[in-house]
């Protein structure tokens, strides 16, 4: 499940924005997933060269002449407190020239106070009404679990409209797991930082935008989207750490087995067309920043998010396509 980063705001931003804010992060942390049948990606098999693993989070090594990047695949989110190798990813970092990030959305809080004044109300039900009455047994069942869970007040979730419940749930999950939503951005922030070197984000795109057709959709597209929610959070409740803990050490069998896209990303792609156009533009867009680095020359790191880094259509494959040759950490 990819995880939403941001989420977790600065308690000073009143209620109300903080709701339409975690809407819009919904789209955030990783380049959204390629809809798909099952939780788990359909991983990649392209031909690589194995290179000798480090102590600490896998690396794909991208070459095309004498120009280099230095991938990391990135599983979100992270446990608070977690260790991992940093130096591993400092090394490479030596003599490079930018660090790529994934894509971000473009959020202006003004948009979101103009937003909130005329749709406020569109993220609760209609007075009267209660989400769990308008779920069917077989999902009120689940949604109940998945809430239970994560600690979730019921009477928090009452008069919710099913995609702010949706929401919801992913951010009592962070809390009820202590998990974080800053890292491993902040850490290699700072290794950038005391590198001396620039970092951007690969592409940015607007997230309003999709939120306000994601509250376009009907009540029943938007029990479809619950129900994709709740199946994320009773996957990464079992799953979400140990696969935090794979990428720490580079076990990268462990994290395709415990990593799973966003069932509810997922829903968003196939009901709004904007959020279908960001996903593919944000695959895009890292696939040129990468192309782009390699034409340049020298040595570049880029964060790509593991969905869309390996699974089949995703970064590395589309890149091998166009001839750059990649080695891979052994999956042992």
């Amino acid at each position: 499940m990819p995880y939403y980063s941001g989420t977790i705001l600065p308690p000073h931003v009143p209620v109300t924005m903080r709701r339409c804010l975690a809407l819009a992060l919904l789209l955030a942390c990783v380049a959204p997933a390629a809809a798909q049948d099952s939780v788990q990606p359909e991983w990649s098999d392209i031909e690589t060269v194995t290179v000798r693993a480090q102590p600490g989070p896998a690396l794909w090594h991208l070459t095309r002449g004498n120009a280099e990047v230095w991938v990391l695949g990135q599983v979100w989110p992270m446990p608070k407190g977690l260790t991992w190798n940093a130096d591993v990813l400092g090394e490479v970092m030596d003599g490079a020239r930018e660090v790529l990030h994934p894509p971000r959305p473009s959020i202006n809080f003004v948009d979101v106070a103009w937003f909130l004044l005329w749709n406020g109300g569109k993220l609760s039900l209609p007075r009267g009404q209660h989400l769990e009455s308008q779920l069917d047994d077989d999902l009120r069942r689940r949604f109940i679990a998945a809430r239970e869970a994560v600690k979730g007040d019921a009477e928090e979730y009452g008069t919710d409209i099913p995609i702010r419940a949706a929401v919801r749930l992913q951010q009592d999950f962070m809390k009820a797991r202590n998990f974080e939503g800053g890292q491993p951005r902040g850490k290699i922030g700072e290794l950038a930082r005391r590198h001396g070197i620039e970092r951007r984000s690969v592409t940015n795109f607007q997230a309003m935008d999709i939120v306000r057709d994601l509250l376009k959709l009907t009540p029943e597209q938007q029990r479809v989207c619950l129900s994709q929610a709740v199946d994320d959070i009773l996957w990464a409740n079992t799953h979400a750490e140990a696969a935090a803990r794979a990428w720490a050490v580079g076990n990268v069998k462990a994290m395709k087995a415990n990593y799973a896209e966003s069932r509810l990303m997922n829903c968003a792609i196939g009901s709004v067309t904007r959020a279908a156009q960001a996903e593919l533009r944000n695959i895009n867009e890292t696939v040129a920043a990468i192309d782009g680095a390699l034409k340049r020359g020298g040595k570049t790191v880029a964060i790509v998010n593991l969905g869309p880094l390996l699974r089949k259509g995703g970064v590395l494959e589309k890149l091998a396509a166009m001839g750059v040759a990649i080695d891979a950490p052994a999956e042992s």
